[in-house]
């Protein structure tokens, strides 16, 4: 069927006239290569060219070649219909058995038809048909592997495997002979049993990724998808009351549990993942119980974790601890594929959309699957892993500078700010911020995960911020005015997270301020149109970071210990002319890049750091004594930094100066060629030149304005706000 037997696609054959055509090759190729000699023989002696024998003698070992490889795929072809593993195709000429044309691909077509028998035996109680799976592995299953594995299979068969494995698993630990008394399975047992049922989950999973995309070879077509989806929702067994069945998604979450690095595709998220949040949101209606995978259903604790070397379980039988191994949610296993399968794979799962967001979609809809996950989903999660798959999921689709991924970021943080609202509560009369602890830790792993979107995504929010100083009304961000604010009082909760956020801060702030000083025009001017954005932004922090750790233990100075020591670690002086690209006096001037290389600024910000805390520090250095002033001191290094930089300084007087450059030719050394010491004494030099302190005024004005704007939305019911505290 079809001429291009040796294309990559699949072909059908007649079995007979292959075999035919198969003889026939068989006899041509000698009959072809003894003309060749014949020939050759006679055009030599007559002194002619023997260019045509030497064409005959080509075709003859391409036919040799040719015979051998029908001869392989003939006896797979009668393997394939004598086990009836081989799909048939009727049409008006005759009967066709559909194979794969390469030979590889045919032997790991008959191989995936037998691994597929050989599951159905060992699910049934066959041990000996370990064996036979023994020999597979992950990392080994090609896409014409795949293929044929589920083709078997069906979806039905896949989905009920791993039921029928957890199953087995968990009634090993409690055998009971006919003599009544407790029989519990040796652990050498254990181990193995679930080392091979881990392995078939593994290779399951890789099967499954490569059949249901698109772009694969494998691919079983948008009608394989379609049905997984419908099995998804089926239960096993079928007649079963509710409380004694297993439905279908709960094995393939555990499939999806043991997927390794193996990526699934967008579309596999689009028809199966998106169902199955609505399948758990259904689920949810009808139960305040948390629906779990296999492991949590037939609590098998740690026996079916990828990685895992010894199982372990209680005497008595049972498969691991429920205080060690809390329940899983359903849901994690495919948030975490979610989140190594790629950008687009994650980003689709979280959003339902079907590309690029249009503006209509930048608002967080409450029935939502984000909503459903960052918020409904919230006391799940506090049962279970805290959001640490949803928190990888969100930083797979919510990092990156495509419009996209801003509009996650956003429609994140506008969840994470319903959130908060409900468990910290303003108190006036003790002037201090209260927090609800039985909630306000449900979500406690996405808080590193939101720190970085948001330091990622900072630049929008000064675009915010500086919208809603002049205005109340919403913009196009879905953000009300006041939600920021309380999504940095549940981040900054994390000591780790407002660490992120401040770096993310500074290294903004530090490319402002570069780029104020290389636009032309007036030098005071352009830092003091720059400067007050930044000071609110530090403001706020500040404020945030504040007030909630004084909601949890009041140790103030603790919490703010982090801005005044990394001014100590003179992080305003970073240079950041490499993260350009080229050199710093050849950048356009005024050209505002800060949305696209805050993080490239970050990255040099942490080795700059690392280089001085491998310093030691001079005890005579006076720490500021206030957050604002060590923001002013801040400011003072970013500007001398890039006026450096810049070539802003005069040259006179840097004779003999330690951070001079020695000889005829005057200038100022790279800032990161210099000790702290040489750091420090071009701070002093600097000031005395140009009077960087000049703009501690602005500094001070604008961060205690950011104060107070945050401390306004932290308001009670009434309307009453807290004052603004003393984090300044």
């Amino acid at each position: 069927m079809g001429d291009a037997w040796l294309s990559p696609d699949t072909c059908g054959v007649k079995l007979d006239e292959f075999e035919h055509m198969t003889r026939q090759m068989t006899r041509a190729a000698p009959a072809l290569a003894t003309l060749a000699d014949q020939l050759w023989q006679t055009l030599n002696a007559a002194g002619v060219s023997t260019a045509p024998a030497l064409e005959i003698r080509r075709l003859a070992a391409w036919a040799a070649d040719a015979a051998s490889d029908l001869r392989r795929r003939s006896l797979l072809a009668h393997d394939m219909d004598r086990e009836r593993i081989g799909m048939k195709l009727c049409t008006p000429d005759g009967t066709y058995l559909t194979l794969p044309d390469r030979f590889t691909d045919q032997v790991s077509h008959l191989e995936g038809a037998r691994v597929a028998d050989a599951l159905r035996r060992a699910a049934a109680g066959d041990r000996s048909a370990w064996d036979e799976l023994d020999r597979i592995r992950p990392e080994d299953v090609t896409p014409a592997f795949a293929r044929a594995l589920m083709t078997s299979l069906g979806p039905n068969d896949l989905v009920r495997l791993p039921i029928t494995l957890a199953g087995q698993l968990a009634g090993d630990t409690n055998l009971e002979p006919a003599d009544g008394s407790l029989h519990v399975v040796p652990d050498s047992r254990i181990n193995a049993d679930a080392a091979k049922a881990r392995t078939i989950l593994a290779f399951l999973a890789r099967s499954l990724a490569l059949t249901t995309d698109p772009q694969s070879k494998g691919y079983l077509g948008d009608h394989f998808l379609t049905q997984l989806r419908d099995v998804g929702r089926s239960h096993f067994p079928p007649d079963a009351p509710p409380g004694s069945r297993v439905d279908g998604y709960q094995s393939l979450s555990t499939i999806l549990g043991s997927s390794g690095t193996a990526r699934f595709s967008p579309a596999f998220f689009r028809v199966v993942g998106q169902d199955m949040i609505a399948y758990n949101r259904e689920q949810r209606k009808n139960s305040p119980a948390v629906v779990t995978d296999l492991s949590g259903h037939f609590h098998l604790g740690n026996a079916l974790d990828p990685g895992v070397t010894k199982v372990v379980r209680e005497p008595g039988g049972l498969l691991g601890r429920h205080d060690a191994y809390p329940q899983r949610e359903i849901l994690s296993p495919l948030l975490e594929t979610a989140a190594h399968s790629g950008r687009d794979a994650a980003q689709t799962l979280l959003t339902g959309w079907h590309g690029p967001f249009t503006p209509k979609d930048t608002a967080l809809k409450k029935d939502s699957n984000l909503y459903y996950l960052m918020h409904d989903l919230r006391e799940d999660w506090g049962r279970t892993d805290h959001g640490k798959s949803l928190a990888e999921a969100l930083r797979t689709a919510a990092t990156g500078q495509d419009t996209t991924s801003t509009a996650i970021a956003l429609q994140a943080a506008k969840a994470v700010a319903d959130n908060a609202r409900t468990y910290f509560k303003p108190d006036v009369g003790q002037q201090k911020m209260t927090v609800d602890k039985s909630g306000a830790d449900d979500l406690s792993a996405l808080r590193p995960a939101m720190a970085e979107i948001l330091a990622k995504h900072i630049d929008r929010l000064h675009s915010i911020y500086r919208y809603f100083h002049y205005t109340t009304t919403p913009d196009d961000s879905g953000l009300e005015n006041g939600d920021l604010d309380y999504v940095l009082l549940d981040v900054c909760r994390d000591a780790g997270s407002y660490d992120t956020l401040l770096k993310g801060e500074m290294a903004h702030a530090r490319l402002a301020v570069d780029n104020a000083v290389a636009k032309d025009g007036d030098l005071t001017r352009n830092l003091e149109d720059a400067l007050p954005s930044e000071g609110w932004m530090f403001g706020r922090l500040l404020e945030a970071r504040t007030r909630t750790v004084q909601a949890e233990t009041d140790r103030l100075e603790v919490s703010n210990e982090e801005l005044r020591r990394y001014v100590d670690q003179l992080v305003g002086l970073i240079p950041i002319a490499s993260v350009y690209g080229r050199a710093a006096e050849k950048i356009p001037k005024g050209q505002d890049m800060s949305g696209k290389l805050t993080d490239k600024v970050m990255g040099v910000l942490k080795d700059w750091i690392t280089q001085r805390l491998a310093e030691k520090p001079d005890p005579a250095i006076l720490t500021p004594k206030t957050n604002t002033e060590a923001v002013q001191r801040l400011f003072a290094q970013m500007i001398a930094s890039s006026m450096a930089a810049r070539g802003r300084f005069s040259n006179a007087g840097l004779r003999g100066r330690s951070f001079a450059v020695e000889g005829s030719q005057a200038g100022i050394k790279p800032l990161d060629s210099l000790s702290t010491d040489d750091l420090r004494a071009f701070l002093n030099w600097a000031n005395e030149e140009v009077h960087v302190d000049r703009f501690d005024v602005v500094t001070q004005s604008t961060v205690q304005q950011g104060v107070m704007e945050v401390s306004r939305h932290y308001a009670d019911g009434d309307g009453q706000h807290l004052p603004p505290s003393s984090s300044g």
